[in-house]
C-alpha cells in the first residue's frame, strides 16, 4: 500500500465504529482489541467505565495493521511522552496535519499562547481542507463522534504524526490514470476529490489512483468524511 492509503485506512478503522455508544458491544470490541496489544501498555486492561478516547484511536491503529507505527498507551499523557520518544510528536498548534495523523486536547488551555498543559482527548484525523479538520474521536460524550474544528484552534495541544511512509510501498497493482478509468460507482468521488482540489499533487495530469485507494475514498465518501 502506498503512504495515502495506509493514511486512509487508519481513517477508515476508526470511521467504522462512528456512532458507537459507551457499553454497547462495539464499545466492548474496541477495548478487547486494546487489551490484546502485547505486551499490554502498563500491564492495565482497559475497563468499559474508564475513559477510552486513548485505547479508541489505538484500536483502531491495530485493526488497521499500523499498530507498530504509534505510541500505544491508555492515557493521552503517556501518548505525547512515548510519541516524543519516538520522534513523532509534533507541539505547534498551528501544524496542518494530514489524514491518519492524531490531534491531542488540553480543555483547559490558556486563552492565547502555545499551550502545554496536561492533555485531555485524542482522536484520528480523517479529513483537512481548507484550514479546518475533521476528527474522529471515541469517548466524544460517551460516543464514537465526529469533530469540526479550525486548525490552530487554542485547545488544540499537539499532534502525533505516525511514519507511515515507512511502511508504504508502491504494489504492482491496476491503477486508473484518469477520470475515464475510474468504474462508475466510485466516479462521482473522484470527480469531486480532483474539482475541489484535494487529489492535486498525487499527479500533474495522471492520477495514478489504485483500486484499493478508490475502493477507501468511497466509503469514506459515503460516511461523510470527504
Amino acid at each position: 500500500m502506498t503512504e495515502l492509503e495506509l493514511r486512509l485506512k487508519a481513517a477508515l478503522a476508526a470511521a467504522k465504529w462512528l456512532g458507537t455508544k459507551e457499553g454497547s458491544a462495539d464499545h466492548r470490541r474496541i477495548l478487547d482489541i486494546y487489551n490484546s496489544i502485547r505486551p499490554l501498555p502498563r500491564g492495565y486492561a482497559m475497563q468499559t467505565t474508564d475513559p477510552w478516547c486513548a485505547a479508541f484511536v489505538c484500536a483502531a491503529a491495530v485493526e488497521a495493521g499500523i499498530g507498530e507505527l504509534v505510541p500505544k498507551e491508555c492515557s493521552c499523557g503517556q501518548i505525547i511522552e512515548l510519541a516524543k520518544r519516538m520522534g513523532i510528536w509534533i507541539e505547534d498548534d498551528a501544524h496542518v496535519p494530514m489524514i491518519g495523523d492524531w490531534v491531542l486536547y488540553n480543555w483547559d488551555a490558556a486563552e492565547s499562547g502555545d499551550d502545554t498543559g496536561a492533555a485531555d482527548h485524542v482522536g484520528i484525523v480523517a479529513g483537512v481542507l481548507d484550514g479546518k479538520m475533521l476528527v474522529i474521536e471515541g469517548n466524544y460524550d460517551n460516543t464514537v463522534k465526529l469533530r469540526r474544528l479550525t486548525i490552530n484552534t487554542q485547545t488544540i495541544r499537539g499532534f502525533v504524526c505516525p511514519r507511515y511512509d515507512t511502511l508504504a510501498k508502491e504494489d504492482e497493482m491496476v491503477r486508473y490514470h484518469s477520470l475515464e478509468e475510474v468504474p462508475a460507482y466510485a466516479r462521482g468521488t473522484i470527480e469531486k476529490l480532483t474539482d475541489d482540489g484535494s487529489l492535486r499533487g498525487i499527479a500533474e495530469d495522471d492520477l495514478g489512483l489504485t483500486e484499493e485507494l478508490v475502493r477507501i475514498l468511497v466509503i469514506l465518501d459515503r460516511r461523510g468524511l470527504l
